[in-house]
């Protein structure tokens, strides 16, 4: 007696672009690693006659061999067309796979309920927000090529490339196959994209909060590079800005809730495990002192309190570079 095919449908859902060719792309590599013949075969399920499609896509071909049926814009699809996907993957022919695409979102809600019930397997390809999501995107890509990379390091990446995640992705590649160490810091991010890198003042005061005298100092000189002109009064703001949120989460009154530690801090929710871990490192008494070393260094930068008391700009990136590896030490 034949022995029924096993029914197979993945559901891929979401809009990220990239995500969703990666799993389509891993449905049919683990397909062709069974059957290097098989073919990929796509879809829209948006096309005029689009069943009598899907039927003809599942069904063996005369010289035998498989295929992945890929059928895109599920989200936009009839009842017959769901009816037609959910019966050729329930009953295939050997070696035919089905991979569905919807797009995510409250359109074909109802049509995506009834592919989850009928799916074996479902990829979701969410998309990437920009902010945290794009730093959790190039961690995660890193995971994936068995590389680490730094905070700092990474905010250079993305500075220096933008929040494109397939320009990211690509870029990550670039420094897993260049880079021979495990570990990709600064230095090595800078010298395959230093050219593009627009350092801010958020990174640098990143660097500082986390009490990263090194990384500081490296991403000061980087910017000096690309923008000095405005880069004192920048750096000194987002310094300020900074020390003003762990003096917020550092004082914070016991039992108070996130929320209203958020809006203390002027920093969306997220940000307040980072604060935390960095408030750690610094006593009250530093952030004291901090607070007074900031407000010499923005009279300075700013032309000094007194007629007379201008530095000329050599003079101000050395008492910015003092400052940082003096708020950066521990």
């Amino acid at each position: 007696m034949a022995t029924a095919a096993k029914a197979s449908l993945t559901l891929v859902v979401g809009s990220e672009a990239l995500l969703v060719e990666r799993a389509i792309d891993h449905v049919v590599a683990t397909a062709r690693k069974a059957d290097p013949e098989t073919e990929r075969r796509d879809l829209d399920a948006t096309d005029a006659g689009v069943v009598g499609l899907v039927e003809s896509a599942c069904s063996p071909t005369l010289f035998g061999g498989g295929a992945v049926v890929v059928v895109n814009k599920v989200e936009s699809a009839d009842d017959q067309t769901i009816s037609a996907l959910v019966a050729a993957a329930t009953d295939p022919p050997a070696g035919i796979e089905v991979v569905a695409v919807h797009a995510g979102g409250a359109r074909g809600k109802k049509l995506l309920d009834r592919l989850s019930q009928a799916a074996t397997d479902r990829v979701d390809c969410p998309e990437v927000k920009k902010g945290r999501g794009i730093s959790d995107f190039v961690a995660a890509e890193m995971r994936s090529l068995k590389r680490t990379m730094s905070p700092q390091a990474q905010a250079i990446l993305i500075a220096a490339v933008g929040s494109d995640i397939r320009a990211l992705a690509s870029a990550c590649n670039q420094l897993a196959n260049d880079v021979e160490a495990r570990d990709i810091d600064v230095d090595d991010v800078s010298k395959y994209f230093g050219g593009t890198v627009d350092v801010t003042g958020f990174q640098i005061a990143d660097a500082v909060m986390n009490r990263q005298r090194a990384q500081a100092l490296r991403l000061l000189r980087l910017a000096e590079g690309t923008d000095g002109a405005r880069l004192g009064p920048a750096t000194v703001a987002s310094l300020t800005n900074s020390v003003r949120q762990l003096v917020a989460v550092a004082t914070a009154p016991p039992g108070m809730s996130e929320r209203d530690l958020a809006v203390e801090a002027r920093v969306p929710p997220w940000k307040l495990r980072t604060l935390a871990q960095q408030a750690r490192r610094w006593s009250q008494v530093e952030l004291a002192q901090a607070i007074l070393i900031l407000g010499d260094l923005d009279a300075a930068m700013k032309g000094g309190l007194r007629e007379g008391d201008q530095l000329e700009p050599v003079q101000k990136g050395l008492a910015l570079e003092s400052a940082v590896v003096s708020l950066a030490s521990n």
